[in-house]
């Protein structure tokens, strides 16, 4: 649903996910901790939680190229078109530059848009932006990630 979630929603996911390698620094656990509560709040259905997390500006773009926007993804969440049922994060790796970071993980989800279902699993980049204090998410693209082939 990450696809859904972004691109028309937004992204209970495990924080222990984090970052890898070495010890997380303060910085770097809060944009874990924004992950975490974006997946949350897709499968919880918070609009505000997503409208705190994600800036005005933000732009979505998934597999086939769609671009979607923070208004989009919204109104997808309240009709219901975009819908979330569990959905957890992973090997999610921080890097910060300065007041921009790019956060690049995996999620793990039961989802459904727009009637059709879009459970799986899929890899995801996000760049936060640090505005007034407070990081935001500014761009996302996601990618669904094909199941193994059986031998």
């Amino acid at each position: 649903m990450r696809k859904s979630m972004m691109i028309s929603v937004a992204v209970t996911a495990a924080l222990l996910g984090g970052v890898a390698a070495k010890a997380a620094t303060p910085a770097e656990q809060e944009l874990v901790t924004l992950e975490a509560q974006w997946s949350k709040a897709g499968v919880d259905h918070d609009a505000a939680a997503v409208d705190r997390i994600v800036a005005a500006d933000w732009t979505g773009q998934d597999k086939t190229g769609k671009v979607s926007h923070k208004s989009d993804i919204l109104a997808d969440m309240k009709s219901g078109k975009a819908k979330a049922t569990s959905m957890t994060n992973r090997d999610v790796h921080v890097r910060i530059m300065g007041d921009v970071a790019v956060v690049q993980g995996a999620d793990d989800e039961k989802s459904m848009y727009d009637g059709a279902d879009t459970s799986g699993s899929y890899t995801w980049t996000d760049v936060f932006q640090k505005r007034a204090g407070k990081w935001v998410v500014v761009a996302s693209q996601v990618t669904p990630v094909a199941p193994a082939k059986k031998k």
